[in-house]
């Protein structure tokens, strides 16, 4: 992670593994990431996201959609205190499939 990209989104298993902070910067670069995956269930793991911005929340809404009309599921996993509250505060929370 740099200067130029504070979003490090690396490639797991199950999905992506995300550090950072996701941004009007750094938003199409997850949504591009997530859209490579052909992953029946997705996992997202947010351990490391420190900040997400309205644009990452719409990028998380709108792949969840995606996933949903084509019969997948995208799971965020472990998400940071940060990213819990924010979905919280949203009130998307119990819209988005979180574990952990």
């Amino acid at each position: 992670m740099t200067a130029d990209a504070p979003l490090d989104i690396t490639t797991t298993d199950d999905g992506l593994a995300l550090v950072g902070d996701i941004d009007a910067h750094t938003a199409p670069l997850l949504a591009e990431a997530i859209a490579s995956c052909d992953h029946t269930l997705l996992l997202v793991d947010m351990p490391g996201i420190e900040f997400v911005d309205s644009s990452g929340l719409r990028v998380l809404i709108e792949a969840h959609q995606t996933a949903q009309a084509d019969g997948r599921k995208i799971q965020i996993s472990n998400p940071s205190t940060a990213v819990t509250r924010l979905l919280e505060i949203s009130g998307i929370d119990d819209y988005l499939n979180i574990a952990g």
